[in-house]
């Protein structure tokens, strides 16, 4: 348990330093571009309420934090697996250990992100969906456990079978977009809006999601299992 607490707060440690340097780092280039705005418009125009935090801009905030919290957390879980599991056997961890700590530091990040989502409703409008929370949830799920099956895959590859990997999935994705853009083309108007709204469904979406969930943690979880040091 000891080494499983160490190995969730450092985890949390370095994602928290990255969401940090992201922040700072869009904050200040979003500074110099204002800034050679100025310089090049010749003028500042500053209102006296534009340093106030109204409502409005309390939930601008509140939807940037959390958006960058996901995005980071994505970006986090394709690059850093390996790395991590280094310094995890380094320090005597097992790949099980690492692996649970990595993935409470996951839900204590969507969970904050989610409570963050669910305030921005209820400034907005007074009062909170479920079905649409539900909806960002599953969205979020999906997300981040996409991305740690691919970080955890990447775990297990050399730099060229990343590469190759990288590749194909670019190429896969390409040819999928062609062929929908085939299917829409070939089916008629009214077939096509019959097949969306057989499927146009929250139970249909939420269950193929909580399979696609699922699926990518399975993934996530073998890959770690296997990892193994590599001298590259």
């Amino acid at each position: 348990m000891e080494k499983l607490n160490k190995q969730y707060l450092k985890q949390l440690s370095h994602y928290s330093w990255l969401t940090l340097i992201a922040i700072i780092s869009i904050l200040g280039v979003s500074a110099v571009f204002y800034l050679l705005a100025i310089l090049f418009s010749g003028h500042i125009e500053v209102e006296a309420g534009s340093i106030s935090i109204d409502g409005g801009n309390l939930v601008s905030m509140l939807a940037f934090l959390s958006d960058m919290m996901v995005l980071v957390l994505v970006f986090f879980s394709i690059c850093t697996p390996y790395q991590i599991f280094k310094e995890a056997i380094a320090n005597g961890v097992s790949r099980w250990t690492n692996w649970l700590a990595h993935h409470l530091m996951v839900i204590t990040v969507l969970v904050v992100a989610w409570l963050m989502n669910a305030l921005i409703e209820l400034l907005q409008s007074g009062t909170v969906t479920w079905s649409q929370q539900w909806a960002i949830i599953i969205s979020m799920l999906i997300g981040v456990t996409t991305a740690g099956a691919l970080g955890n895959l990447y775990g297990l590859m050399s730099m060229r079978w990343k590469i190759i990997l990288t590749i194909t999935l670019l190429a896969s994705f390409f040819v999928l977009c062609w062929l929908a853009v085939r299917l829409v083309l070939l089916v008629t108007p009214e077939r096509a809006v019959m097949m969306i709204q057989s499927i146009n469904h929250p139970i249909v979406w939420n269950g193929l999601g909580l399979i696609w969930v699922a699926l990518m943690v399975g993934i996530d979880y073998l890959c770690a299992l296997h990892m193994q040091l590599r001298r590259d």
